[in-house]
């Protein structure tokens, strides 16, 4: 009886250890990642200045580190494979063109500096595809107008999307609204029973919240 009990008692620890951790619960790779590393907050990126050692001479690539979505620190490799001119820094931009400006040095003589050009700043579309909803669209955020209550919210991925249901009761062919300016690349619109479906895509998974508003409800990204 006791050498029964020892061999049940030894299968169930076997079976324990081959996984690492059975007690870990599986995570779902369709939604956001899930990360314990903190999110460092930052102010926007305009341009960065590299002043090259005197015996760089082909420069073979660039490596960018950076914090993802979920928090952790990743690399980015870009091939480059040029001549350079150890001489002349390197300048970096987000977005923006760079263009040669007069500036005074010192003793009042006069040079060219190299900075970002000014973005232009981002406009907001404004669409009113029902006769109860109406859509704008910000550089970082979408305010949907409308009395209708949201019933629920939640996100997918590839493509990444998120996906609000408002209550009504309306009958209209589904709405597809092509933004194409990042992070927004479209707007789709259904009808279903007692509910009709806003679906946002985006083009890469993003952090973002959704708040109920006077004028309805807004969509956000950091």
């Amino acid at each position: 009886m006791r050498l029964l009990t020892f061999l049940t008692i030894f299968a169930l620890f076997t079976l324990l250890q081959a996984r690492e951790n059975p007690f870990k619960p599986v995570i779902d790779n369709t939604v956001l990642p899930v990360s314990s590393n903190q999110v460092k907050k930052a102010p926007p990126f305009k341009s960065a200045k590299v002043s090259l050692p005197n015996d760089a001479r082909v420069l073979t690539s660039v490596v960018v580190y950076y914090q993802s979505v979920d928090g952790s620190i990743k690399k980015l490799i870009t091939p480059v494979d040029r001549s350079v001119d150890w001489h002349k820094p390197l300048y970096l931009s987000q977005n923006s063109p760079l263009r040669r400006v007069a500036v005074k040095a010192a003793g009042g003589e006069e040079k060219r500096e190299i900075v970002p050009k000014r973005a232009a700043s981002a406009k907001k579309s404004i669409y009113r595809p029902l006769p109860f909803l109406t859509l704008e669209v910000g550089e970082k955020s979408l305010k949907i107008v409308t009395k209708d209550k949201k019933i629920r919210s939640f996100h997918l991925s590839r493509p990444f999307k998120v996906v609000l249901d408002f209550k009504r009761e309306a009958g209209f062919f589904t709405k597809h609204i092509a933004l194409n300016r990042a992070p927004f690349m479209s707007i789709d619109i259904g009808n279903h029973n007692g509910y009709y479906r806003v679906v946002l895509t985006l083009d890469a998974p993003y952090r973002y919240k959704i708040e109920k508003t006077e004028y309805g409800y807004i969509v956000s990204l950091p």
